[in-house]
This record gives C-alpha cells, sequence and structure tokens, in this order.
C-alpha cells in the first residue's frame, strides 16, 4: 500500500480501498459460491445434531485458499492484513487451541452443533434471500 503525501492523496486511497472491499462483499453475498458452502455447513452441523450429537463434524482444513473465491473478489489491503492474520494465528498455534478447547468442552458437543446448524441455517436463509432479490428471473 502506498504512502499518502497529502489529504486528499489520503482519501483517494480510502476510497478506493472502500470500494474494494464492498463490491466484494456485493459479489460473495447472494452467490452460489456462498450458498453452496453454507449448505454444506448446514448439512454438516444438521446431520451431527441429529445422527451424532456428542461429536463436531470434522472441518480441518477448511480454507479461503483450498475453496477459492470468485474471480472478481478483491479485498485489496484489508484482505492483505486479513491473510497476515491468519498466517500469525497459525504460527502461534491457534488451531492447537481450538483443537483443545474442543476436547475440554467435549460434553457442549450438542449445543454447538445445534447453533452452528442455526447460524449456518440463518445465514443460508439471508444468502438465499439476497440471491431471489438480485436475480427476479432466472435463466436456465
Amino acid at each position: 500500500m502506498q504512502t499518502p503525501k497529502n489529504l486528499d492523496e489520503a482519501k483517494a486511497i480510502f476510497r478506493a480501498e472502500r470500494t474494494k472491499v464492498t463490491n466484494s462483499i456485493s459479489a460473495i453475498a447472494g452467490s452460489r459460491w456462498l450458498m453452496a458452502i453454507l449448505a454444506t455447513i448446514a448439512l454438516a452441523f444438521g446431520t451431527h445434531l441429529i445422527y451424532a450429537p456428542s461429536r463436531l463434524p470434522p472441518v480441518g482444513g477448511v480454507s479461503v485458499a483450498a475453496v477459492g473465491l470468485p474471480p472478481n473478489v478483491d479485498f485489496g489491503f484489508a484482505g492483505e492484513q486479513a491473510k497476515a492474520a491468519q498466517e500469525a494465528a497459525l504460527r502461534e498455534g491457534a488451531a492447537e487451541r481450538a483443537q483443545s478447547f474442543i476436547a475440554a468442552n467435549a460434553e457442549r458437543a450438542p449445543l454447538i452443533n445445534a447453533i452452528g446448524f442455526g447460524v449456518a441455517l440463518v445465514l443460508l436463509l439471508v444468502n438465499m434471500t439476497i440471491m431471489t432479490r438480485r436475480r427476479r428471473f432466472t435463466r436456465g
């Protein structure tokens, strides 16, 4: 990111970065890509809630890099900072801490499954609402 020399330049950089973030969020919200991911998460938590409530669904290895983003998504400086924060969390052992938290709170697995299912379902419904408002008439 470039360093601004005056206030007008700083405002222009801020507007450009804000535009990148809002366009990226707009591209993701209401997309079929997000609908597929949210439906998968809702199914995983829902089936574990019904058939294996004492276990959490295995979601290890899921990352944005592995899943992939739509090609027109560029979060700019905010995306770079998020990647740096993710790398710092991995260096500091966030995955191991999460696993130890899950192991220490195994009796709360049914509650976590229910909360995960509910959150994923609500987000899925919101995403589907955005989709239907954007695409009133679908083709094909």
